[in-house]
C-alpha cells in the first residue's frame, strides 16, 4: 500500500511539472529561466540554450499563452541583453531571492522570486515607469525559476544599478 502511495505521489508530481512547463512562452529549443501564471496571462523569461557572457539571448515575454503582447528585447538574434537587462540576488533573514530588470526606455519590467522568514514567498512581475511602481502582478502558481547568481554569472548580466524593494 505504501509503495502505491509513493508511486501515485511521484506521478502527480511529474504531471504537475509538465503542466507548469506547458504554461510558458518559451519554446522547446529554449531554457525557461522564469515563468508563472498571472491569471489570464503568463510572464516568462526565455533564454537560448547557449546563453553565455558573450552570446545567446534572453527575452521577457508577457501575455496570453501562445499570444504574447510584449516581447523584450524584440529580437532574439542579438546579444544586447548585456545593455538592457540587469540582475541581482537578494538576501533576507531565513531566505533570499533574485530578480531580473528589463530596461525598455522609461519602463522597467522586474521579474522576481523570493522567500523570507515570517512572510513566505513572493513571486511575480513589477512594472515601473520613470522609476515609480505602476503595477505588480503576483504569480498564481509556483513559478519555474532559475533566477540566481549561477545563472546571472553564466549569462554575463551586470548587477542592477537601482534598488528593487519587493512589493
Amino acid at each position: 500500500m505504501k509503495q502505491n502511495a509513493v508511486v501515485l505521489t511521484g506521478l502527480i508530481y511529474l504531471f504537475s511539472l509538465a503542466a507548469v512547463a506547458a504554461n510558458s512562452h518559451c519554446g522547446e529549443q529554449e531554457q525557461t529561466v522564469f515563468s508563472c501564471s498571472l491569471g489570464e496571462k503568463i510572464v516568462s523569461v526565455c533564454a537560448s540554450k547557449d546563453i553565455s557572457a558573450t552570446g545567446g539571448y534572453l527575452q521577457y515575454r508577457f501575455g496570453k499563452l501562445n499570444a504574447p503582447e510584449l516581447i523584450f528585447p524584440a529580437s532574439s538574434e542579438s546579444s544586447s541583453h548585456r545593455l538592457d537587462i540587469q540582475a541581482r540576488t537578494l538576501m533576507f533573514a531565513g531566505g533570499g531571492g533574485g530578480y531580473l530588470r528589463f530596461i525598455n526606455g522609461n519602463y522597467n519590467y522586474i521579474v522576481y522570486t523570493a522567500i523570507g522568514k515570517g512572510w513566505g514567498t513572493k513571486d511575480g512581475v513589477s512594472v515601473e515607469k520613470d522609476g515609480k511602481l505602476i503595477a505588480n502582478l503576483k504569480c498564481k502558481d509556483v513559478p519555474v525559476s532559475m533566477l540566481g547568481e549561477d545563472f546571472f554569472t553564466r549569462a554575463g548580466l551586470s548587477a542592477d544599478q537601482d534598488e528593487f524593494l519587493l512589493p
